[in-house]
């Protein structure tokens, strides 16, 4: 019965990632959301619309308070308007009440309730506001204040923008959320083949909500250059109008495009989007490191991807008389579709891997190591074992022909009988 159900997984992983994505599709779009797996950080993009006075406005924008206005782009989308610059105080100050007393004020508290009324002024260091009653706020429970008047955004981030006219103009706004982001996690079950399960984990632990947002899923290193609705936008005339959980390749990047979704505050989300099912071989794997040490050789399986893996963590499971036994967990890089992907399942004590750095140099913008791998069969049966280790840059020499190189490792095959040492050295640099 529980094999069944696990082969039934693969049906299901569509139909509920779609529920959870595209539940909202009826909605009206709001902001968009890039996410990245290699950087806790969110770029939002999304459009405002904006009430000015004729000549020079000083804008409270709510959405970039104690954010770094250096990461912030204001774009007025009307000929009419002037953006002159993004202002930013650090609040709370003690100047910024005192500057205010006699004042109507708004306060906005940690625990989203907000208090309305007159600034009295401080009294041992709290602020103290006459309104429906008299409150006595400690300074640390409140996000930001609002003052009557032209100046009341002086205390958290406001916009200078000049208008020929008055009226309501719109606005495109892209900030960045710190904290938020998303990672790859997979459940490996090992029986007669070898079935793998993939879920991307949304992980928001900010105040942050985002309604019917746009969401897309970059995987790759970070780069800040290309606006999020240009990523999602180019995302979807790859794929076509219909979302999908297929990565997307966009220049150096590959794009998960999951629809409209609403990310709550303080939220995670686990949302499977791989199955895969098939035929594994055994092996012996050594996993090497540009320092020296001695680590365990894993008996390991492979098997080729029928997809692109993004890096993350593997919970391995063994059919054990019927039953699936959690084994360990390992960590597997991005792995692109048609690879061979290995993963060590358990320790093997007949086998010994040594990783020694014979030589390093280090200049600027420049690495080079020459290393010496040396693996030990202590054991009675000949074993075969794949040497992976893990480097930046590119191979320069090396004393057998690799099996195999990727921009995050390279990997040597090498078969040793019983009681015999082999070695294998070689050399790589890296220019940055």
């Amino acid at each position: 019965m529980k094999k069944k159900l696990i082969s039934g997984f693969g049906i299901i992983i569509v139909v509920l990632a779609l529920f959870l994505f595209q539940g909202e599709q009826a909605a009206p779009k709001g902001e968009t959301v890039v996410l990245y797996d290699s950087a806790k950080v969110g770029v939002i993009e999304k459009n405002i619309t904006i009430e000015l006075k004729k000549g020079i406005n000083e804008v409270p924008i709510e959405e970039i308070r104690r954010l770094n206005i250096e990461e912030v782009t204001l774009t007025p989308l009307s000929s009419d308007v002037y953006v002159l610059g993004i202002v930013s105080q650090l609040m709370p100050e003690k100047g910024v009440y005192e500057a205010n007393i006699g004042k109507e004020v708004t306060v906005k508290l940690r625990s989203g309730e907000e208090i309305s009324g007159k600034l009295l002024g401080l009294k041992d260091e709290n602020v103290v506001i006459e309104g429906e009653g008299f409150y006595v706020i400690n300074p640390e429970e409140i996000l930001y204040l609002k003052v009557s008047g032209l100046d009341n955004s002086r205390s958290q981030a406001y916009a200078i923008i000049q208008a020929e006219k008055e009226g309501k103009y719109p606005f495109n706004l892209i900030y960045r959320v710190k904290g938020i982001g998303w990672s790859s996690r997979y459940k490996l079950y090992i029986g007669d083949k070898a079935k793998l399960l993939g879920y991307v984990v949304i992980d928001n632990p900010t105040k942050e909500k985002f309604e019917n947002a746009e969401i897309a899923l970059v995987s790759g290193e970070v780069s800040f250059y290309m606006q999020p609705r240009t990523v999602y936008t180019l995302a979807t005339e790859k794929s076509g109008a219909v979302p999908s959980i297929e990565p997307e390749k966009l220049e150096a990047f590959y794009i998960y495009k999951l629809g409209t979704a609403s990310v709550n505050p303080f939220e995670k989300k686990m949302i499977p989007y791989i199955y895969q099912e098939a035929p594994f071989q055994r092996e012996y794997l050594y996993e090497s490191y540009p320092y020296g040490r001695s680590n365990a050789v894993y008996e390991s399986i492979s098997f080729k991807t029928e997809k692109v893996l993004p890096a993350g963590i593997v919970e391995i499971y063994k059919d054990m008389n019927g039953s699936n036994v959690l084994i360990g967990e390992r960590t597997i890089q991005h792995t692109p579709k048609g690879d061979v992907l290995r993963i060590g399942i358990g320790r093997d004590i007949d086998l010994k891997g040594t990783t020694q750095i014979l030589e390093e140099k280090h200049s600027d913008h420049y690495s080079y190591y020459k290393v010496k791998v040396t693996i030990e069969n202590f054991g009675k049966e000949t074993k075969t074992v794949i040497v992976r280790h893990y480097k930046r840059g590119v191979l320069k020499t090396s004393s057998i022909k690799p099996l195999d190189e990727t921009a995050n490792y390279v990997e040597f095959k090498i078969t040793v009988s019983s009681g015999e040492k082999k070695e294998i050295v070689f050399e790589y640099e890296m220019n940055y």
